[in-house]
């Protein structure tokens, strides 16, 4: 896997996740440059340096890891690194809620735009959200551009892919989760649930939202209670609000 991007790299090394090497286009963002270049050098972290008239060997090497993905040394801000990440099981995660006051897991029910899939890994690690499950198909993968948008999300809120959604639902339900989920189209809002004890939020597809099956395995679905005229949001944004409602909530 690779990450892209100063804020990506700084938390990689940050939260200690195995860095395997660095790649850095010279003068591409210059002080942060240096300031990793340290940091990495600390760790013992290879670093491999790239003049800027190697700019196209450069972004070669990068599309080579990325596995052909639409990044260049622009969007990586002229940097990027080797990065192993340890797989964490459905269970893990689950046993990892039980010693957790008010744990929060999310869960994604075909969020396929890496856009979103980033966003809300960022505000997963900004509101302590444990991990984010996905379906091993429609869902996104977790992509360079997608760990960038995190801005360093992804590596403390581990993406956790199942072959079933519904059936990761009910494991989680025999653990005491409480499932909420968000449609525009429900009545009822937030302030109807009960928010204090572990609970697994379903954010739905972009267009399609939520499906049946995952509908029919939610213990209370809601809505986000608006002001103004449009009666809907993006995924990541409605995560955002949904997270920062549900810890204020708790904090009462």
């Amino acid at each position: 896997m690779i990450a892209i991007g100063v804020h990506s790299i700084e938390a990689c090394l940050e939260a200690g996740l195995r860095v395997l090497e660095i790649h850095y286009l010279a003068k591409a963002e210059q002080n942060r440059g240096v300031e990793i270049r340290k940091l990495a050098e600390k760790k013992n972290i290879k670093w491999k340096e790239y003049a800027l008239k190697d700019k196209l060997k450069f972004e070669q090497v990068l599309k080579s890891k990325a596995d052909g993905g639409s990044v260049n040394a622009d969007s990586a801000q002229g940097i990027f690194a080797e990065v192993f990440i340890d797989e964490v099981s459905h269970l893990d995660l689950l046993k990892k809620a039980q010693n957790e006051q008010l744990p929060i897991i999310i869960y994604l029910d075909g969020i396929t735009d890496p856009q979103n899939l980033g966003s809300i890994l960022r505000s997963s690690a900004f509101f302590n959200v444990l991990g984010v499950v996905v379906p091993e198909s429609r869902s996104s993968p977790l992509t360079p551009a997608a760990i960038k948008i995190s801005s360093g999300g992804f590596a403390y809120v581990p993406v956790v892919r199942v072959p079933n959604l519904a059936r990761a639902m009910e494991d989680a339900k025999e653990q005491g989760l409480w499932f909420v989920g968000f449609s525009e189209h429900e009545k009822n809002d937030l302030s109807t649930v009960r928010v204090d004890g572990p609970l697994g939020l379903i954010i739905g597809n972009e267009e399609k939202g939520m499906r049946e099956l995952t509908k029919k395995n939610c213990d209370f679905l809601v809505s986000l209670e608006g002001q103004g005229k449009v009666k809907s949001l993006n995924a990541s944004v409605a995560t955002a609000v949904a997270l920062s409602t549900i810890r204020n909530m708790q904090r009462v």
